[in-house]
């Protein structure tokens, strides 16, 4: 299988959170082999270094308007160590490989080998990930094309994993690479090939007495790790907590690892969220010598949210051993 670079992103690099710790396991057992291109390790390393740049800044901006605040109390200044983002950027780096290739065990494709006219001759007939006007996946297009001759030298097939469509389906044109959109979609397919009757022990954990009440825990531990970003009608809005109001469904699941003792799922749980916006009341302005400034307000707003939780089970009890809520980014209109 081959990850892009958009699913490593999309887990915030952490390449030990459970999806990833799950994959590992498959890898261990040799159900799964994880190939990696050298097109992909450079924008990870470009990106892993431009968000710790960002994350440093960011963290000095926290501080200075934290001491600027706490001021107004009479305390002394809190002070943090200084992080050096260009250095953080290097040793997440360094970390993020050794993981790679120690505990992925994963194998490396030369996408930079590929003759560049194969890559052009798509480009200029407009063939995926070209089909789209204006479209320039020039490091897509190698990475695919690398993928696809590696499967033919070798004689196999390969798993191309991707949220973006264009790459999926570029990758569809070829025979070996079969694409899916998300590492979960990679793991159940491992999981299936073991064997099982797997959806009648899922059956059974859903009508378990306490499973519902067992998922609304588990939602609501994690809720405070949520990334939320406001599209609504207020002005400057900025949410600021956020509470599980109802689960209306559970309308799909994963079988992401089972084995003797415990079965491990990853649920689809429709939900609707309270969340608690701060915005700015356009309408309502207080003139205080000649200066006009803005009346914040606050209000509750219900957003529709699909989540993805990762549910460990006991399949003597049926009851959740770990569970880690997998949604990080929710849109709140």
């Amino acid at each position: 299988m081959f990850l892009d670079t958009e699913v490593y992103r999309r887990a915030g690099f952490n390449i030990s959170n459970t999806p990833f710790a799950l994959l590992a396991k498959q890898i261990e057992d040799g159900r799964v082999v994880l190939h990696v291109t050298d097109i992909t390790l450079a924008e990870i390393q470009r990106q892993l270094g431009e968000s710790a740049l960002v994350m440093a800044a960011e963290a000095k901006r926290l501080l200075r308007d934290f001491n600027r605040i706490a001021q107004l109390t009479g305390e002394d200044n809190v002070t943090v160590r200084d992080v050096d983002g260009s250095d953080l950027g290097k040793k997440a780096w360094a970390g993020f490989v050794d993981v790679l290739v120690k505990r992925f065990r994963s194998h490396s494709v030369s996408a930079l080998e590929v003759p560049p006219r194969v890559v052009f001759d798509r480009y200029f007939v407009g063939s995926p990930p070209f089909d789209h006007r204006g479209s320039k996946e020039f490091p897509d297009a190698f990475v695919v094309e690398a993928l696809a001759r590696y499967c033919k030298s070798n004689e196999i097939s390969m798993y191309v994993v991707s949220g973006d469509a264009a790459l999926r389906k570029a990758a569809g044109e070829h025979d070996a690479l079969l694409p899916l959109e998300t590492l979960e979609d990679v793991l159940a397919a491992a999981t299936a090939e073991g064997g099982g009757d797997l959806e009648a022990i899922a059956d059974e954990i859903f009508a378990a007495p306490g499973f519902d009440e067992q998922l609304i825990e588990a939602v609501e531990t994690d809720l405070d790790f949520l990334n939320f970003v406001y599209y609504g009608s207020l002005s400057d809005a900025s949410v600021l907590e956020a509470n599980l109001d109802e689960i209306v469904s559970v309308d799909g699941y994963d079988v992401a690892a089972i084995d003797d003792t415990k079965i491990g799922l990853i649920l689809h749980a429709n939900s609707i969220l309270a969340v608690r916006v701060r915005y700015v009341d356009e309408t309502e302005l207080r003139d205080k010598d000649d200066d006009i400034t803005p009346t914040e307000l606050e209000t509750w707003v219900h957003t529709h949210a699909r989540l993805k939780i990762y549910v460990s089970i006991d399949l003597r009890t049926l009851r959740f051993k770990e569970t880690e809520l997998l949604t990080r980014d929710i849109i709140v209109e």
